[in-house]
């Protein structure tokens, strides 16, 4: 039997979309080799109705969504404490 994609969105402020992004891409190319999750952001003006926060959505298997998700927050907790 072939696990079938499961999807995860959540919200983030846009200063946290750009840390999750990275330099050029660099931190989400990360995130999604470690985790082989797919890890897409909602354009930089294209926020979730009623909000000004951007949606990050995780899809894959969901051992990859629970690792890819735990690397996103890790770096959001990151930026928070620092």
């Amino acid at each position: 039997s072939v696990e079938k994609p499961t999807y995860v969105r959540f919200l983030v402020s846009n200063s946290a979309a750009g840390s999750v992004i990275g330099k050029g891409g660099s931190t989400i190319t990360d995130f999604q080799s470690q985790s082989g999750a797919r890890i897409q952001l909602s354009r930089n003006n294209e926020f979730f109705p009623g909000t000004t926060d951007r949606i990050i959505m995780v899809s894959g298997a969901i051992n990859e969504i629970l690792r890819a998700v735990e690397l996103v927050l890790s770096k959001l907790l990151s930026e928070v404490i620092a």
